[in-house]
């Protein structure tokens, strides 16, 4: 696990997640990345809609997380469907590229297809393992706007909705833990019988569907959660969460140490993740019987061990200790 993707949410001067400064109803975060010869990140940047026919107008942040106070790119009119590929021109002609999964290899567009905010939507192609039965398209759909994953990779040339994008390559073999997971539950068994598929279904109760979204002004759900023991005996929750707007997937990591320590402290972290590996991890959260609830968390040492495995090397998007008191 690293903090080399660090995301600024919480706002050290103002001790909460509210920053000076204003803006508007709509508004989508993203990382840039340097268009040269080493492509390097470059920050991450906030766009503002002012209104539907408005256009936009990009804002940077400060190294102290805050977001300058002139924009440093806008763009005038446009529904979403035009003034998405309107902003990618603009950043490479700055010699900067969004990090979004609209600028990735892996992404399909869908022909006239958009979210609520008027954003096209596509298909993410990224599996991790060999190719297996895919599930509904409705699992694997995410905004162009919508936040890269460890796995984008830049794309050629942009794909045409409708049209097929340019082949791509190979997907790596995947070794351990993951290999043996997506064998499991894509139907890959020794018997090669089919697994059924995994379905987004949002759970209800405390902090389903309440929680800020990190890619853009939406909330995200609870589809499933599984809690372990720590080595400290405290209580861990994974939990995969999705943006009901931008369709980003997140796997949330959240330790809960107030029944031991005086300060009430708990560790949270979110990571980014792509459809096929939320899939996977819903699979193994059902298929542990009872795997939300605390009251078992001891018997789980094979699944904290699997989680683990799945984490190492995987940069963190946010990271934050609170204490209660």
């Amino acid at each position: 696990m690293t903090d080399d993707n660090r995301f600024h949410l919480y706002n050290t001067k103002t001790m909460s997640g509210i920053h000076l400064g204003s803006r508007t109803a709509r508004v989508h975060i993203v990382r840039l990345q340097t268009v040269d010869v080493t492509p390097r990140p470059h920050g991450w940047a906030r766009i503002l809609w002012p209104g539907e026919t408005e256009g936009c107008a990009i804002y940077l942040q400060e190294s102290d997380g805050s977001w300058e106070d002139q924009p440093f790119l806008s763009l005038l009119g446009g529904d979403g469907k035009q003034i998405v590929p309107a902003l990618m021109e603009a950043l490479t002609a700055t010699g900067r590229r969004a990090l979004v999964c609209g600028s990735c290899h892996w992404w399909q567009p869908l022909q006239a297809t958009a979210n609520e905010d008027g954003i096209p939507l596509g298909l993410c192609k990224w599996m991790g393992d060999d190719p297996s039965p895919e599930p509904s398209a409705k699992s694997r759909e995410q905004s162009s706007l919508a936040m890269e994953c460890p796995h984008w990779q830049a794309v050629e040339q942009p794909a045409l909705p409708g049209v097929e994008s340019i082949p791509a390559p190979p997907p790596q073999k995947a070794s351990g833990w993951w290999a043996t997971l997506k064998s499991r539950f894509a139907g890959k068994s020794d018997r090669e019988t089919p697994a059924p598929v995994v379905e987004i279904v949002e759970r209800s109760g405390v902090g389903a569907g309440t929680e800020r979204c990190l890619a853009c002004h939406g909330r995200i759900a609870n589809l499933g959660a599984l809690t372990v023991a720590t080595e400290n005996d405290d209580k861990r929750t994974l939990s995969v969460w999705r943006c009901r707007l931008c369709y980003t997937f997140y796997l949330n990591d959240w330790i809960d140490r107030w029944e031991r320590l005086d300060s009430l402290e708990t560790e949270e972290s979110y990571y980014r993740i792509a459809p096929d590996e939320a899939l996977a991890l819903l699979s193994l959260f059902r298929e542990t019987r009872g795997g939300e609830h605390p009251k078992e968390r001891h018997s789980r040492t094979a699944q904290r061990a699997q989680m683990d495995a799945f984490l190492i090397n995987r940069p963190r998007l946010l990271h934050q200790i609170k204490q209660g008191r």
